[in-house]
């Protein structure tokens, strides 16, 4: 991965995004004071460097918590997708604007509807800057949120039923679960509250249907030693 082409290619492209986020971050802000503009200015840039400067140092790195580097990948990749929601609402702005601008050169040449096309009226439109923004926002909130979730465990009764299905077969009991990741799992009570939980609903049959590390199988050592 140190040599990657591909690797090099998604941080030239996140610089690339950082900078024309930055252009809609500068008109949600346009009203706001000079002191307010100043400190969201320095903590947007802070956070993006931050993220280019680990991306460019993680081949080189070796973390002994791999629960801490996951995290960290996993807050960058939801900043990337946000910022890339954010500025595919940015750019759909940008090109109304272009055709408006080639508009007024095409079809208004030499008249006062050349400079109503074209002049200083055509402007980034805060509505679709503010929409782009909160989308990208909500992706991103999103993934926090699944972070300090991922203990509270949600149990979903459903009653299935089938026509054609043997007699034997009523009352069967089945509990489902899925994405257990145990590479993000390191509270042993919390782990052990949902097999309780599991356990109490004396099920007949258990499935498991994926996604049970993150990407490492020793995780799943570190996993089954709750259960010693």
């Amino acid at each position: 991965m140190r040599n990657s082409v591909l690797w090099w290619a998604i941080i030239g492209f996140m610089i690339v995004l950082d900078f024309y986020f930055f252009q809609a971050l500068k008109t949600i802000t346009h009203s706001a004071s000079s002191r307010t503009r100043l400190i969201i200015f320095i903590s947007y840039w802070t956070i993006s460097v931050s993220a280019i400067i680990f991306l460019l140092i993680l081949p080189y790195l070796n973390f002994e918590n791999k629960l801490f580097r996951n995290t960290l990948f996993a807050c960058i990749a939801g900043l990337f997708f946000g910022k890339l929601i954010a500025c595919t609402i940015f750019l759909v702005d940008d090109i109304r604007r272009g055709i408006q601008w080639l508009a007024g050169k095409v079809f208004f040449s030499n008249t006062e509807g050349e400079a109503y096309q074209a002049g200083e009226k055509i402007s980034r439109s805060l509505f679709l800057s503010c929409t782009g923004m909160l989308l990208g926002a909500g992706l991103f909130g999103s993934l926090v949120y699944g972070f300090g979730n991922k203990y509270r465990y949600q149990l979903r009764r459903i009653q299935l039923a089938f026509e054609k299905l043997p007699a034997s077969f009523k009352g069967l009991k089945v509990v489902h679960i899925s994405d257990i990741h145990s590479g993000s799992f390191t509270d042993r009570n919390a782990v052990l509250k949902g097999v309780e939980k599991i356990l109490k609903e004396k099920p007949d049959l258990i499935l498991f249907t994926g996604d049970l590390v993150n990407d490492r199988s020793e995780e799943m050592d570190n996993f089954m030693d709750i259960f010693k």
